[in-house]
């Protein structure tokens, strides 16, 4: 079907098109949509695809891009990722696979932040900002220190395993099909996101199972930073 769709627009003035999410990481289902770009000349006139539009009962969202306007941008994370799990249909002069090869991949000093800032963010929210919360008197606001820490130790994930960092919707899932994990991590992270109740005791249940975790990540950090923890751990 996209395939299909875009035979109309290989045309004199696009550049290139690549399919993006479902279809191009294999997972296309019922629930999902096809997602599009297309990279033209700046000066390009021809008829170009509405946003949204819906192909024999099927959601197909375009993202039109200008190709040089995107060679001078700057990619946030998210843009990158996207990209990353990216299948190029059309591109008949290699501009796009350049594009793609200047704007996607993860950076060395990039990739060695994320692990350091990862590791020691992830430790400071939910070891040390959930009794700082206790002692004020907010249970509530100690209890989503975890939700922000594990962000961090998801980033600091993707780093050890070389990736860049998924779109928050596919964030976790994307988390799991990692492979270099903490031990029986699925079962650990579950028994992290589990609140039974806002009590001390389920703060101190909840961490005690996140910092065994944690600790099993300090070594492989160490050893890929090249530097001690108590060494970079200032650096945050």
């Amino acid at each position: 079907m996209a395939r299909e769709f875009v035979r109309q627009y290989t045309v004199d003035g696009m550049i290139g098109i690549v399919f993006l999410g479902a279809i191009a990481r294999g997972y296309y289902d019922a629930l999902a949509d096809i997602d599009i770009a297309l990279f033209k000349k700046r000066k390009a006139v021809f008829a170009m695809p509405a946003m949204f539009q819906k192909v024999k009962g099927l959601e197909i969202h375009s993202h039109v891009e200008n190709y040089k306007t995107e060679t001078q941008a700057t990619w946030d994370m998210g843009k990158r990722w996207t990209y990353s799990q990216a299948q190029i249909h059309y591109d008949p002069n290699g501009l796009t696979v350049r594009l793609l090869q200047n704007k996607v991949p993860l950076q060395p000093e990039e990739k060695k932040w994320m692990l350091i800032s990862g590791l020691v963010l992830s430790e400071w929210y939910i070891n040390r900002l959930t009794t700082l919360w206790v002692e004020r008197g907010n249970i509530i606001s100690a209890q989503h220190m975890f939700d922000q820490g594990l962000n961090y130790f998801y980033e600091m994930l993707f780093a050890l395993n070389g990736q860049l960092v998924a779109d928050m919707k596919w964030r976790y899932n994307c988390v799991e099909r990692l492979n270099c994990l903490p031990q029986h991590y699925r079962e650990s992270i579950q028994e992290v996101m589990l609140l039974n109740a806002f009590t001390d005791e389920e703060i101190e249940r909840r961490k005690g199972i996140f910092i065994g975790m944690w600790q099993q990540m300090v070594h492989l950090v160490e050893q890929e930073v090249q530097m001690p923890y108590n060494e970079f751990k200032e650096l945050v």
